[in-house]
């Protein structure tokens, strides 16, 4: 008899500023064992105090009834942050195993996009993996590694290959289906230091608390 493995969910959060095409690109370029749940913040949805519970609940209406990773651009990691922060409280145990961030300094290290105040002291038990790119040098290490006080599981820095949209799509997808689908087919966390390179990135750093 056949048994039947449910794909696992990873909810998407896009930026403002984030292209649909980006989006798309990475949906396309994701495994099958994967099942992305896009959600549109919407620009005003970083300040709002109000939106993490609204996308807490836009995920259960998309059937998202275990548990799940996040990967969010700009500011929607610092909602995916809050996010995790959500079902924690409420359900008492880790529900986003893993939550990757690209291009996103920490919260509180932005002045063009404020973040409030209970997102930049939400720490989570999610894993989290910190993206960027060889074009992102605006970002300094601190600003990054900051990153690392919001995690109780570990943070990692990856960093991926610069190039065309479906090239950096590839390589983030890799990335996330080496985090999230190991050899035996589960989702599991990362080791609390683990370190090893990623087809496609490479990790230049690595921290735990």
């Amino acid at each position: 008899m056949t048994v039947h493995q449910e794909r696992f969910p990873l909810v998407l959060l896009p930026g403002p500023d984030t292209p649909a095409a980006e989006v798309a690109g990475l949906v396309r370029a994701l495994p099958a064992d994967l099942r992305p749940v896009v959600l549109r913040p919407g620009a005003e949805a970083s300040t709002s105090p109000d939106r993490p519970q609204a996308l807490a609940r836009q995920v259960r209406d998309a059937g998202v009834r275990g548990p799940f990773a996040v990967h969010g651009w700009g500011t929607g990691a610092h909602l995916g942050l809050a996010l995790a922060g959500v079902f924690e409280r409420a359900l008492g145990h880790v529900v986003c195993t893993t939550l990757f961030v690209s291009d996103a300094v920490a919260p509180g290290r932005t002045t063009t996009s404020p973040v409030p105040a209970d997102v930049r002291r939400t720490v989570t038990e999610s894993r989290l993996v910190v993206c960027t790119d060889r074009t992102s040098a605006r970002f300094d290490g601190s600003a990054l590694q900051a990153w690392c006080r919001h995690s109780t599981s570990g943070t990692e820095f990856v960093t991926l290959p610069s190039g065309p949209r479906a090239a950096r799509a590839a390589a983030l997808s890799r990335l996330i289906a080496a985090r999230l689908l190991p050899a035996a087919g589960r989702p599991t966390r990362a080791a609390r230091t683990a370190t090893a390179h990623v087809p496609g990135g490479d990790v230049v750093a690595g921290s735990a608390p």
